[in-house]
């Protein structure tokens, strides 16, 4: 959707943030949790900032949450107090909706995962058609019962379909619907949409995303979590040229590293390769020695444009037989030698720090538990990371078993061909140093 059409419209955000989260068990309302570092309503947030289309982003919540919020929140709105209801909250909102508005857009504050193309897909269609729901398939079989839990009718799933929000109005509408809805003494409508229908409007669907989940008890915010850690990521369309862009590329003699520098120096960029085989030698156990080889790469290039760490090592063992120097160089080479060099590197506004992992990282297996402990450490380290240092694109590269001589050597009876390529790993970051997204575990699978 071409934003430019959106010139002349003028769009306010609702976004409900007043739910007490009775069904959470907790005395801090759900919105008001911890999710992959911040609240959960600040994650809520960040497309609707980040499009700037808006002309409002109203935000409605108890009163004592207001001072809460101001200091968490850096840029421009409005905050309304909630009603008695969620219906009553939204009218509150309405009614402080300048009187040019032309769309309203309604979210829940505790679905996260909402994605800007289906912000924009909602706004598209509710210019055309006045009312839209977003929704998604019901792949379960839906059963109505009576008041003696009888089951009275299954209708056909191909009709069914699960709401989520966005709800997206033409401003007159929705308004109408609401106040024929409080004439009606219906106060405590959990649903915009079935308030247009009753006031006598057609409503349109937008497809949803399974991911757009709503954290309404606590094993949803622990699904949160796995989301975050699995969630996927977009190339951009516009991809940036790499010829002349400076990259350090930390543990560029091995499979995947090394292949990484061969198709840098075919986009014609140029490599400062870091490694205790390259001309600039360099041991991740060394800590000065990390600190003075970035200290000399900017007084030589000044700020590159990127970093990129793939270097690592594996060691298969049960705990209880490891020599403790084995269990330090793991942790030293794996998770403390990236940290550092993530520290010490200068890097350009718009650059990149890409920290390759293992398909490890997501569950500890017995005779890499070490191991899989750094590559874990390395993801969440990465994920903190792209929220501290805003100016950069920093991601976590996350490949499938893959073909390279350091694991061939500790796992010798694998068939070869079920092993990732390191040639599609490299590709894959490459990729990624062509394109502006921050904060993701990119997998590459075979």
């Amino acid at each position: 959707m071409d934003k430019k059409f959106l010139k002349d419209v003028k769009i306010v955000a609702i976004i409900l943030i007043g739910g007490q989260g009775n069904r959470f068990k907790s005395f801090i309302p759900k919105q008001f949790h911890m999710l992959a570092g911040k609240e959960v309503y600040l994650h809520t947030l960040e497309p609707f900032k980040k499009l700037k289309i808006f002309d409002e982003i109203i935000i409605v919540s108890d009163k004592i949450y207001f001072e809460r919020i101001k200091k968490s929140i850096s840029f421009k709105i409005k905050l309304i107090e909630a009603g008695k209801t969620r219906q009553l909250s939204v009218y509150n909102a309405l009614l402080q909706c300048k009187k040019d508005t032309n769309i309203v857009m309604i979210h829940d504050g505790v679905r996260p995962f909402i994605s800007e193309d289906i912000i924009l897909k909602n706004i598209e269609k509710a210019i055309r058609y006045k009312a839209v729901d977003t929704c998604i398939n019901s792949y379960d079989t839906i059963v109505q019962v009576n008041n003696l839990n009888k089951i009275d009718h299954i209708p056909k799933r191909n009709t069914i379909f699960r709401g989520q929000t966005p709800q997206t109005f033409d401003y007159e509408i929705i308004k109408k619907a609401h106040k024929k809805a409080l004439k009606s003494k219906i106060i405590d409508s959990s649903d915009d949409c079935s308030l247009v229908l009753n006031a006598g409007y057609d409503v349109y669907l937008v497809k949803g995303d399974e991911y757009n989940i709503k954290i309404t008890t606590s094993l949803d915010l622990f699904i949160a979590e796995q989301i975050f850690r699995i969630k996927t990521y977009k190339t951009s369309p516009q991809k940036k040229i790499l010829k002349n862009k400076k990259f350090v590329l930390v543990g560029a003699s091995g499979g995947i590293g090394f292949q990484i520098l061969q198709l840098l120096k075919k986009e014609k960029a140029e490599v400062i390769p870091l490694s205790r085989n390259s001309e600039i030698k360099l041991d991740l156990r060394d800590q000065k020695s990390i600190k003075n080889i970035f200290a000399n790469i900017f007084k030589k290039y000044n700020k590159i444009d990127g970093l990129i760490n793939c270097a690592g090592i594996l060691k298969r063992d049960l705990l209880k037989n490891m020599r403790y120097e084995d269990i330090k160089n793991l942790i030293e080479v794996n998770l403390l030698g990236l940290i550092l060099c993530c520290k010490e590197a200068k890097i350009k506004k718009g650059g990149h720090i890409i920290n390759v992992a293992s398909s490890a990282y997501s569950r500890g297996r017995k005779l890499l538990s070490v191991y899989s402990a750094t590559k874990a450490a390395v993801v969440n380290f990465t994920q903190a990371l792209s929220e501290e240092f805003l100016a950069l694109n920093v991601n976590a590269v996350i490949p499938s078993r893959t073909n390279t001589k350091m694991r061939r050597e500790n796992f010798p009876e694998e068939e070869k061909r079920l092993l990732l390529s390191p040639e599609k790993v490299a590709f894959k970051i490459v990729e990624l140093l062509k394109n502006n997204i921050t904060g993701n575990i990119v997998e590459v699978k075979k």
